[in-house]
C-alpha cells in the first residue's frame, strides 16, 4: 500500500519533468530556427519530389540562395582566374607549353587609356630582331603618345568636358600623331613581336558552315588563315574587315595552311561562313 501511494505521486513529478523538458526543447527549436543551416533547410525538402513545396520560411530560403549566390560567385572568379586571354569572345589557343600548369597570376590594373593595347616592352622587339636601339625608341615615342592621354584625360576630368566634343577633338589629336608598329618594323618582324610578346598571331578557322562560300572553296575545320587577298593576317578581327571592303562579289585569293602545307583558296568577297579565331605559333 504505502508503495501505492509513492509511485503515484513519484509517476506525476515525472509527467512534469517530461512536460518542462518538451517546452524547453520547444523554445530552442524555435530560436534555432535563424540560424539553421543551408543543408538543413535543404534536408527537409522531398527529394523523390523536386515540385513539393519546401517547409523552408521565407528567411531560411533567403539564407540558402545567399549561399547559392556566394558559391555562383566564387566559382565565377576562378573560372575568369583560369581563362586564357581571348579576343572577341572566340578561341585562343596557344601552341607552346600547352601541357604545362598555370602559374600565379599577376594582378594588372589598367587605366582607361592603358586598357585599350598591350604594354609594349622593349625586349619583345629586341627578341623579334629588332635592333636594341631602334627597339627603345619605339617604346619611348609609344609611351610619350600615351602619357599624353592620360594627361589630356586628366585634365579634361578636372575641367568637365571629359567626353565633350572638345574632348574627342583633343583626343583625335594625339591619335594622329601615334604611329603603328607594323608599319615601324614590317610585317615579319611584327610577327615575331607578337609571338615574342605572347599575342596571338594567327587566324583560325574554328568552324565553316556546310554550304558557306568557304566550304565550297574547300575551306575545313582548323585551317590557319594566313592572308586574304594581298593583305597578311595575324588578327580575326583584320580577316573580318577585309571582307567588307572592295567590291562585293569578287573572288579573292585566300592562303590558307592545313597540316603544315600551304594551299590557295578562291571566295567570293563578302561573309565566308567561318567562325574564327586566334592562335599563338612560332613564325
Amino acid at each position: 500500500m504505502n508503495k501505492q501511494i509513492l509511485f503515484i505521486p513519484g509517476l506525476f513529478a515525472l509527467g512534469i519533468l517530461v512536460g518542462i523538458a518538451m517546452m524547453k526543447y520547444q523554445d530552442d527549436s524555435e530560436q534555432t530556427t535563424d540560424t539553421i543551416s543551408a543543408d538543413e533547410v535543404l534536408q527537409q525538402r522531398n527529394l523523390s519530389n523536386p515540385f513539393a513545396p519546401s517547409k523552408a520560411t521565407d528567411k531560411e530560403r533567403l539564407s540558402v540562395l545567399e549561399q547559392e549566390i556566394f558559391a555562383l560567385k566564387s566559382r565565377i572568379a576562378e573560372l575568369e582566374n583560369s581563362v586564357i586571354e581571348t579576343q572577341g569572345g572566340l578561341e585562343q589557343v596557344s601552341t607552346e607549353n600547352a601541357g604545362a600548369l598555370p602559374g600565379e597570376l599577376e594582378t594588372v590594373v589598367d587605366t582607361p587609356i592603358s586598357a585599350q593595347s598591350r604594354p609594349l616592352v622593349t625586349d619583345h622587339l629586341i627578341k623579334a630582331g629588332i635592333d636594341p636601339a631602334l627597339a627603345a625608341d619605339i617604346v619611348r615615342r609609344k609611351n610619350l603618345v600615351e602619357m599624353k592621354k592620360l594627361e589630356l584625360s586628366d585634365r579634361a576630368s578636372r575641367d568637365g568636358y571629359l567626353g565633350t566634343s572638345q574632348y574627342m577633338r583633343e583626343l583625335d589629336e594625339l591619335n594622329q600623331q601615334d604611329f603603328s608598329i607594323r608599319e615601324e618594323i614590317g610585317e615579319d618582324a611584327y610577327d615575331a613581336y607578337l609571338y615574342a610578346s605572347g599575342q596571338a598571331n594567327r587566324v583560325r578557322a574554328t568552324s565553316v558552315m556546310l554550304g558557306s562560300p568557304a566550304e565550297q572553296a574547300g575551306m575545313r575545320d582548323g585551317d590557319l588563315i594566313l592572308s586574304y587577298g594581298d593583305q597578311q593576317l595575324f588578327d580575326w578581327g583584320e580577316l573580318k574587315s577585309a571582307t567588307t571592303e572592295g567590291e562585293r562579289g569578287e573572288y579573292v585569293n585566300v592562303t590558307i595552311m592545313r597540316n603544315g602545307e600551304l594551299m590557295n583558296l578562291w571566295v567570293p568577297r563578302g561573309p565566308l561562313g567561318v567562325r574564327l579565331g586566334s592562335m599563338r605559333v612560332k613564325p
